[in-house]
C-alpha cells in the first residue's frame, strides 16, 4: 500500500538532534513502518544507541521504535547499498508543524 506521504526525503536524528543519514524514505502505514535508503551510509546508524527520530521533508517527525533492519543490497551501479526498515509504534502520528516549501 502506498503512503499517504509518498516517497519523500528525510533525515535521521539521534535523540540530540544530530543528523545521523539523510535520504529517500516511504512511509507504509498499515505496518507501521519506514522504508529508508540513505544517500550516503555513514553506519552512524548502526553505532547510535539512543533514540532515533525520522524528520519528514515537511518538518514533522515520527519517533522510530528500537529496532530496526538493514539490508545491504548490490545496486545497478554494482556498488552496495543499504535500505533499512524503520519501525513507529502503532496509532503514532507525524508531530510538528508541516512546512510549505
Amino acid at each position: 500500500m502506498e503512503s499517504e506521504y509518498g516517497r519523500d526525503y528525510g533525515r535521521v536524528l539521534n535523540g540530540g538532534g544530530e543528523v545521523l543519514a539523510t535520504g529517500a524514505f516511504e512511509i507504509n502505514k498499515e505496518r507501521c513502518e519506514i522504508v529508508f535508503r540513505p544517500v550516503v551510509d555513514s553506519s552512524l546508524l548502526d553505532r547510535e544507541t539512543g533514540p532515533l527520530i525520522m524528520e519528514l521533508d515537511d518538518g514533522r517527525m515520527l519517533d522510530i521504535a528500537g529496532k530496526y533492519l538493514r539490508f545491504r543490497l548490490l545496486g545497478p551501479d554494482g556498488d552496495r547499498q543499504s535500505i533499512y526498515r524503520l519501525r513507529y509504534a502503532a496509532g503514532q502520528e507525524a508531530r510538528g508543524t508541516p512546512v510549505s516549501h
